[in-house]
């Protein structure tokens, strides 16, 4: 199974809609969202029961019960743990919500969190930890998601194409 991996979206609904695209195209059939989505109108379409939504609420989702609304529920407050395929993720807006899980060698197969708005993919012991940058593309100029093989374990950094307009 692939997931997709967005974080800080900041009311940029457009590189929402093209990481969906996106995410078709590719199979993805989950989708991690590490928080800062802001506007709740920004995961329109994200309702695809093709592709499950889950999420964690980042420090600039002031509108929570609107954003719970808009996804069914989706989002939760970090860290969160899902288990997806076997595969044990933890999922977090910011790096300092994870320090204390990291210590536990082993525990994870894959640690997902964003807030700093930079792209990066590692091994912490046994664990795959990724971040994949910024969906609004605001501070970096990059709008850039990730993708993971949960059988592979093979992350990807992808940039967004904005859908064409018109």
């Amino acid at each position: 199974m692939k997931v997709g991996i967005l974080s800080d979206s900041h009311d940029h609904r457009d590189a929402a809609e093209g990481a969906l695209l996106l995410f078709r195209a590719e199979g993805v059939e989950m989708v991690f969202h590490l928080g800062d989505v802001c506007s709740p109108a920004v995961l329109a379409g994200y309702d695809d029961p093709a592709i499950l939504l889950r999420g964690v609420f980042g420090n600039n989702d002031s509108d929570r019960v609107g954003l719970q609304e808009a996804t069914g529920g989706a989002f939760r407050q970090g860290p969160r743990i899902e288990t997806v395929d076997g595969r044990k993720i933890l999922l977090a807006h910011s790096y300092d919500q994870l320090r204390g899980e990291l210590t536990g060698k082993g525990r994870f197969d894959l640690v997902l969190f964003g807030h700093t708005h930079r792209p990066l993919t590692m091994h912490v012991g046994k664990a795959l930890v990724v971040n994949p940058g910024e969906l609004c593309g605001l501070m970096r100029g990059r709008r850039t998601c990730a993708i993971v093989d949960l059988v592979t374990m093979k992350p990807r950094i992808v940039e967004i194409p904005l859908p064409r307009s018109g």
